[in-house]
């Protein structure tokens, strides 16, 4: 048994009122987006027009978010929650009908994100396909997708947009900002835009401005999409045939850059998954491919995908700034930046650099290293050491 899932059944037995099961496994991986009812999922419209930061201006955009636990009376407790690049919402589950979140180990009573103590917000992004306005909503222009016609979006917008919630809530200042992979950038540049309304910053795997490495495999992702003659120029939404292969592929791509050459080799190794001679998911290493690929094309827009993961690619905390150090320097919040040895996405001398640049400027800041084959996603693997450090930096946070 994986150890999420040993770790959650030990937990469910003192967890009120929610059974909570795994969702990690070999077979089963988080990360991708998971299909839901939506009963939870709330919505809110901002009417006024959405300037971004490249330039382009949207008539109006809605975001949807999802929450946890009771907002304090104070609104002091709040956590807000930022995901990866094609995750939705959902990070957990709200009872036991509704289906698991794709961070389901940490969220809820008695767990690191615990929802008798802190209120928890999670967004999906301005640009995405679960609920907030991208590509594929309609241009009230043309009663159309937007399609390619989107206008390009930056991880500044995406923060932007988020604190517009925060601020039709009536929260003036949040507990935490926190996120893995791109969610970790967007926390902390939430950090460092409302330098004044944020207490504590948690950067998981992630990056306060991408390297070439990454950027170059999520260039080759777009490449896949872009090539496939079912993208159309972006125009498929009213075609019979969609971009889903290109897009499993792209995903696939991704999986690679996810996990680390020691997990592969444990838990696949050359073991075959058909025999013969064939172009196909001959080796179970190649079957699993195809399913996580499968698994998110068939949920995911490509459209998103193409915008999203250039809006990482050109995230800088600098951007606009003069120097690098100078918008990191914005950053005020206590903040603990984790990283992964074998992360090979965003390698842990990324996290590293952000950490002692923080420390170079006097800011309260922790780091801490995680030695895991679980690669990039270790956040959705090792929850025993993730809940520890979490709920350990939260607990030692100063309050008022």
């Amino acid at each position: 048994m994986p150890k999420a899932a040993g770790t959650l059944e030990k937990r469910q037995k003192s967890m009120k009122p929610i059974l909570r099961q795994a969702i990690m496994s070999p077979a089963e991986e988080n990360g991708a987006p998971e299909m839901t009812a939506h009963k939870y999922r709330q919505i809110y419209t901002h009417e006024a027009p959405f300037h971004l930061t490249l330039g382009g201006i949207l008539p109006g955009i809605e975001t949807a978010y999802e929450t946890w636990g009771q907002l304090a009376v104070d609104k002091g407790n709040v956590v807000l929650l930022f995901t990866g690049l094609s995750s939705s919402a959902h990070a957990a589950s709200h009872n036991r009908q509704d289906k698991p979140g794709w961070w389901e180990a940490m969220i809820g009573p008695g767990l690191a994100l615990d929802t008798d103590k802190y209120f928890v917000i999670c967004f999906n992004y301005l640009g995405s396909c679960f609920g907030s306005t991208g590509p594929s909503h309609l241009n009230p222009a043309t009663d159309k997708p937007y399609g390619p016609d989107f206008p390009p979006v930056l991880l500044q917008d995406l923060a932007e947009s988020c604190k517009l919630v925060v601020d039709h809530l009536g929260i003036e200042r949040v507990f935490c900002s926190m996120g893995a992979s791109m969610g970790g950038m967007v926390a902390l540049e939430y950090a460092a835009r409302f330098a004044d309304a944020v207490e504590n910053t948690i950067m998981i795997s992630a990056t306060g401005r991408p390297g070439a490495q990454s950027i170059a495999y999520r260039y080759v992702q777009r490449q896949v999409i872009l090539a496939d003659p079912a993208y159309a120029d972006g125009w498929y939404y009213d075609r019979e045939e969609k971009p889903v292969r290109s897009m499993s592929v792209a995903r696939q791509i991704g999986n690679i850059t996810y996990r680390s050459g020691r997990e592969f080799n444990e838990r696949f190794g050359r073991t075959r998954a058909d025999i013969g001679y064939n172009f196909g998911p001959e080796f179970q290493v190649e079957s699993y491919l195809a399913h996580m690929g499968d698994k998110l094309a068939a949920d995911y827009d490509a459209n998103s995908f193409l915008f999203l993961s250039k809006a990482m690619d050109h995230y800088s905390l600098g951007y606009g700034f003069n120097t690098y150090e100078a918008g990191v320097k914005r950053i005020q919040a206590r903040t603990l930046i984790i990283g992964v040895d074998t992360d090979i996405l965003f390698p842990f001398e990324e996290q590293e650099a952000v950490y002692k640049l923080l420390r170079k400027l006097g800011k309260d800041t922790h780091l801490a290293k995680l030695r895991s084959n679980a690669g990039h996603d270790a956040f959705l693997v090792e929850v025993d050491w993730f809940d520890h450090k979490i709920r350990t930096f939260l607990d030692e946070a100063p309050r008022g």
